[in-house]
């Protein structure tokens, strides 16, 4: 989803939308304003949902028994790495992370860096075509974030039921991602 369909359900959440103004309301306010909530917003609940990304690493043959390479500048938490040889087998990478650098111990392949991200910024000048990088269920609840935010100075309106319908997404967020789904092996006979 991009930024401009996330705000087009902010906006229509408040009853500020308006599909034939270019800047998507026709209040100066909340347009003026719009990308400047979304920032926090986008950023706190990436650290709730986090943005999973991959780096892969080439390790050429090598005299060196320890390669270094920088880690992405986007990583904010370190997840794990996957070592593969040259047949694609699975490897037990022997690696030591020291400030922004890994260090590999190890001779030629390739080496899968999983970890959590930094969403992009988003600032005045971001454009709605830009595509938000969090998953599509966090997506979904962002627009309450940010209308509880742009209400919330609002006197006759209440924001907080926003914020409760946020917080209830939350939560059945977390309670889906404990249930573990049933499955069956099935070895020769009749079903």
């Amino acid at each position: 989803m991009t930024l401009e369909d996330n705000k087009k359900i902010t906006l229509g959440l408040i009853e500020e939308y308006s599909p034939t103004n270019i800047y998507l309301t026709d209040d100066e306010d909340i347009r003026d304003r719009l990308n400047l909530v979304y920032a926090p917003n986008y950023q706190y609940l990436s650290q709730i949902k986090k943005i999973l990304k991959t780096k892969t690493i080439t390790v050429p043959e090598t005299n060196d028994t320890t390669v270094e390479y920088r880690l992405p500048m986007d990583m904010f938490q370190f997840k794990k790495i996957t070592g593969l040889n040259s047949n694609n087998e699975e490897i037990s990478p022997i690696f030591k992370i020291i400030g922004k650098k890994i260090y590999i111990k190890q001779n030629k392949g390739q080496y899968i860096i999983e970890y959590y991200a930094y969403p992009s910024e988003i600032d005045l000048d971001t454009e709605g075509d830009f595509e938000l990088e969090l998953d599509q269920d966090a997506q979904s609840i962002l627009p309450y974030l940010v209308t509880n935010d742009i209400l919330k100075t609002d006197p006759s309106a209440d924001y907080t039921a926003f914020y409760k319908e946020y917080q209830n997404r939350v939560e059945v967020l977390f309670n889906n991602r404990n249930v573990t789904q049933p499955s069956a092996i099935v070895e020769g006979g009749i079903l």
